[in-house]
């Protein structure tokens, strides 16, 4: 059932928001906000109403006569109680800008077609141009816009009310959607947020704290809309005098400063260099310091800042660029880091071409084929199972706790102290576990207690316990403790860079990440990698080298189905045959029961009635056994996507994951008979004088299909 909000509910959440600040942030008020509380405070009802809406608009200007809500009866009376407090104002002359660039083009022509005689107007100009033409006009003249001005009010949110809501969200809202609108989504059940959150606490704990925080967004904002070198350059000038408070300020004014560089270093090399000298404790700005200090020849600093690297780290990944840099342009050694450990952990797998647009898929389909059990996990595996391990210390049973509902990453993650902060309870968590079967135990209490329960580290679904159990059960335990450890220790550095695959054969476990011709291992990976094999995981490079497979199998489909929608309509038969080495090895069809009534159009076309479907299996009795069939295949149909998607969602209605190599007979078609008048089933079938026996049934579809396919790989093999 959809959920109504109350009439006021803007009102609500308004006074929502205020309450928390007066309640529990006084500490990070300066006195103008707290004047802006007091007059808020002596408003009535109707005035806060209207204020409440103005703060939800975007714009800056807004219309008078937008201003209309069923809650507000009486606006008119609430916009002059607003005015006469001068919480909000009208326009003047020193907002004529901003007001003409406002207006809509038909509003444009119509002011300045009375000063026609003046200005030379084309109502075929654009927007932009006629903004261009008025401002300069109204430059000389801005008298003539003084009733314009009385039928609108400057949205001034950004002077007070915005840094009320960065108190209470943590961030500045950037997009069209506000924060006031957060509540709304909440309210309305869209939004996920934290259950049972009884008390929202401050952020800060300074004045000085907030407010470097909320300038450094300002910039961050400033900076995704700046636009010109001046607007860089001046913005760069502002972030380096701005003071960072705390950890998460230096991690954000120092990403400020990096991406500015990239904006400037071509424009102005020493505003540039002032740039990363600006950064504090940045591994990536010291890396950029040391190659272009390289590229100048200054070989001995670089050689001495090098070495002071390894001997004192930020991290491990600014470690491997020193030592990796090091052994390279001054030991003369050819072999990275990077290279030598894909040299000693690679394997080379010879996988189907057919797998080019998912290669993660064909290197799985080639362990399951050899009887492996294997799991696609990426950072996945690791991002669920630390937080059902740390639950309690992350959420529950922490010094730090979420400072409201909408926070679902807890402080001491962004700030990458969850070690520092809580290492008593993290040892103790560790150190209560003497067997698999406890960790275990252990995630299972926590997934039932708190499934789907929001949070920032993973989503939640019904296999979520599936791969942890078989890493937990076929992994040493000392080898996961350590791991898990050293995720608390540095969080940031290794939330990420996990490999792609989890393969289990028997009780043996390793993990590959697959690397593709032409991709390489990036430095987070190489971090994370490393980490694993450092505590005694088994990792592999699974290098592929693209092969055609004269083996491949081959499962032509071809579906009926109640109408052309995926979401709205159903299969209503299935039709299979599977070929290889150029031979029909096998062929099936069923009909299948849509669970709803079949159109006469339908009816007309396939010849398949209600009567005909009322006792065959729905799609999830036989789901099971045609994923069993197409198993290890590659999934060829005409038009392929109508099919598949139409498969792909009946298994996302049985709870089934679908996902297979395809490929389609009509852009095959194309490439191998170029030129013909169609490409249709039923034109090509005469054409070729294929075996369609009855179309617009799945089996004959299916049979002609499978023909027409054997038709291409003839003349593919002839063209060679």
């Amino acid at each position: 059932m959809k959920k109504e909000l109350p009439a006021k509910y803007y009102l609500a959440h308004f006074n929502e928001l205020m309450t928390f600040i007066t309640s529990e942030c006084g500490h990070l008020l300066a006195q103008n906000h707290l004047v802006f509380i007091n007059k808020i405070s002596a408003l009535g009802e109707q005035a806060q109403c209207m204020l409440a809406r103005i703060y939800s608009r975007k714009p800056t200007i807004v219309a008078i006569n937008t201003l209309n809500y069923d809650e507000i009866k009486h606006p008119t009376e609430a916009l002059k109680e607003l005015i006469q407090t001068k919480l909000i104002v009208h326009p003047n002359r020193d907002h004529y800008q901003v007001v003409l660039a406002h207006l809509t083009k038909p509003i444009l022509l119509e002011i300045l077609a009375s000063f026609a005689p003046t200005l030379s107007i084309k109502k075929s100009a654009t927007k932009a141009v006629l903004v261009t033409q008025a401002c300069e006009f109204f430059a000389t003249e801005p008298e003539h816009l003084n009733t314009l001005y009385e039928q609108y009010i400057i949205n001034n949110r950004a002077d007070v009310y915005e840094y009320f809501e960065f108190l209470y969200m943590g961030r500045l809202s950037t997009s069209d959607i506000n924060h006031q609108n957060s509540f709304v989504l909440r309210d309305l059940g869209v939004t996920a947020t934290r259950h049972g959150h009884n008390k929202s606490v401050a952020r800060f704990e300074t004045l000085n704290e907030a407010q470097s925080h909320y300038a450094l967004n300002c910039f961050k904002r400033v900076f995704k809309n700046a636009k010109t070198h001046n607007d860089y350059h001046h913005l760069a000038h502002n972030v380096i005098s701005q003071e960072a408070q705390d950890a998460l300020a230096v991690n954000l004014k120092n990403k400020l400063l990096l991406r500015l560089y990239q904006q400037i270093k071509k424009e102005d090399i020493d505003l540039s260099l002032s740039l990363l000298n600006a950064c504090e404790n940045s591994p990536e700005a010291i890396e950029i310091q040391i190659r272009e200090q390289y590229r100048q020849g200054n070989k001995q600093w670089v050689k001495a800042q090098l070495e002071q690297i390894i001997v004192n780290p930020l991290n491990d990944d600014i470690l491997y660029f020193a030592d990796d840099f090091l052994m390279r342009k001054f030991n003369k050694q050819t072999r990275s880091r990077l290279s030598t450990l894909l040299a000693d952990t690679q394997c080379i797998i010879n996988i189907d071409e057919i797998y080019r647009g998912n290669v993660e898929q064909g290197v799985n389909e080639h362990y399951t084929q050899r009887g492996f059990k294997v799991f696609n996990t990426e950072n996945t595996l690791w991002q669920s199972l630390f937080g059902l391990v740390f639950w309690h210390p992350l959420y529950i049973d922490t010094p730090t706790p979420a400072c409201n509902e909408f926070d679902l990453l807890p402080h001491v993650l962004k700030a990458d102290c969850f070690y520092k902060t809580q290492h008593a309870q993290i040892d103790a968590l560790l150190d209560a576990w003497q067997t698999a079967h406890d960790l275990l135990t252990h995630i299972n209490k926590n997934a039932a207690h708190y499934y789907n329960q929001p949070n920032a580290l993973f989503r939640w679904h019904s296999e979520i316990l599936v791969p942890l159990e078989a890493l937990i059960l076929n992994s040493p335990l000392t080898v996961l403790k350590n791991h898990l450890k050293n995720m608390t220790v540095s969080f940031k550095q290794l939330k990420d860079g996990y490999p792609d695959l989890m393969i289990l054969k028997g009780t043996k476990l390793h993990f590959e990440e697959v690397k593709a011709p032409g991709d390489k291992l990036r430095r987070n990976q190489l971090t994370t990698i490393d980490n694993l094999k450092k505590v005694g995981f088994d990792v592999t490079i699974g290098a592929v080298k693209w092969v055609n497979d004269p083996n491949r199998i081959y499962s032509v489909i071809d579906i009926e189905t109640t109408g052309s929608l995926k979401g709205g309509h159903r299969i209503t038969e299935i039709g299979l045959v599977k070929i290889q080495h150029a031979k029909v090895i096998d062929s099936w069809s069923t009909l299948i029961n849509p669970q709803m009534r079949i159109p006469k159009f339908i009816v007309s076309l396939t010849g398949i009635t209600d009567a005909m479907v009322a006792n065959a299996p729905c799609f999830s009795d036989i789901a099971y056994q045609l994923i069993d069939k197409l198993k290890g295949t590659i999934f060829v149909a005409h038009n392929v996507n109508f099919d598949y998607g139409f498969i792909r969602k009946e298994c996302e209605r049985a709870g089934i994951y679908f996902k297979m190599p395809k490929l389609c007979t009509v852009v095959e078609s194309r490439k191998a008979f170029p030129g013909l008048k169609s490409y249709s089933l039923g034109n090509l079938s005469t054409h070729f004088e294929l075996s369609l026996t009855h179309h617009h049934r799945a089996l004959a579809d299916a049979t002609a299909t499978a023909e027409l396919l054997l038709l291409i790989q003839q003349s593919s093999a002839l063209a060679q």
